[in-house]
């Protein structure tokens, strides 16, 4: 394992120092993050696990509202870091056998490459890494890929290079473009301007939403978790007790197809549960809704309790339904 070659010492003081950066105002967005190997051991250790739970979590929900007949073979992640989402995304898709990643910092494509090496998976083998900062349009000669990912970098960039980055990999796809980023109040709404600036191009919203209208959020911000067991050296790095976390994402995935089959909502909440029933809270196609489900109509109460948060509900769920 590449943490067992460094001292703990090295990459555990790297891990708390990019802690530090995260937890301060972002005034250093272009800022290299890892300039050598401990910075990037630091950056896996801190980051990568909870990067790979809310990439996993995000391309799980995208899979389930595609096409069966969609199976991508190229994949192109955009600010790849050390390759979260390429891992992530064969775990999904085992038809991806062409996989690029295109990242700025040296020290990531290094431990990338080194990472994929020590795998067993021949397409991660086989990646091509290339040196490429995300700060204007991507290079056109390259084609198009059935999936292009964007994972954690929008967040880094100004809105005039989000909106360069976002239509220039939107030319680079094929089929699929996803859009990933923390489930914070601060990262929604950078989501939220991706996918209306892609509507815009003419995509089709696979998920989270159920339609293709303006984002009907008010003073709230769409954002799900995945449960993420807590990997020893993260626990180490965090200086966290817990064995686990709840990792929270936003995401849009948009595509030139539309999804599988309409569905009338996602709950966008864990049900509310109160001593007169339960309420749902839901982003359907006709906006915000919050259906009540009363206690004493016990066979709805107890399915309505069992629905999880980011669950599609097929069809509409009405008050006292």
């Amino acid at each position: 394992m590449a943490l067992r070659a460094m001292p703990s010492s090295q990459w555990i003081r790297a891990a708390q120092q990019l802690s530090e950066r995260y937890r301060a105002d972002r005034t250093d967005a272009g800022a290299v993050l890892a300039t050598g190997p401990k910075e990037a051991l630091g950056y896996a250790a801190l980051v990568m696990p909870a990067a790979y739970a809310q990439l996993a979590g995000a391309i799980a929900a995208t899979v389930a509202r595609t096409p069966p007949d969609f199976q991508p073979a190229t994949l192109l992640d955009l600010g790849s870091g050390p390759g979260t989402a390429l891992w992530a995304a064969v775990e999904q898709w085992s038809t991806l056998r062409s996989l690029h990643a295109w990242e700025r910092e040296p020290a990531f494509i290094n431990l990338g490459r080194q990472l994929a090496a020590a795998g067993d998976n021949d397409a991660l083998k086989q990646a091509e890494w290339r040196q490429i900062t995300l700060s204007g349009p991507l290079p056109r000669q390259t084609g198009q890929y059935d999936v292009v990912i964007i994972g954690h970098v929008l967040n880094e960039l100004d809105d005039a290079a989000r909106r360069v980055v976002v239509e220039s990999a939107w030319e680079h796809c094929a089929g699929l473009l996803l859009i990933v980023e923390p489930g914070t109040s601060a990262a929604f709404p950078i989501v939220r301007a991706a996918r209306e600036h892609l509507l815009a191009l003419g995509a089709h919203t696979l998920a989270p939403c159920v339609h293709d209208l303006p984002c009907p959020l008010q003073n709230d911000w769409c954002h799900f978790p995945q449960r993420l067991n807590r990997p020893d050296f993260q626990r180490r790095a965090k200086e966290a007790s817990a064995g686990w976390e709840e990792a929270k994402f936003s995401y849009a995935a948009m595509a030139r197809f539309p999804a599988v089959m309409p569905a009338w909502g996602r709950l966008i909440h864990q049900p509310q549960v109160n001593k007169a029933g339960v309420e749902l809270i839901v982003s359907s196609q006709r906006g915000i809704v919050r259906p009540r489900i009363p206690r004493r109509n016990r066979p709805r109460y107890r399915w309505a309790t069992n629905l999880k948060w980011g669950g599609v509900l097929e069809e509409a769920v009405e008050d006292g339904a």
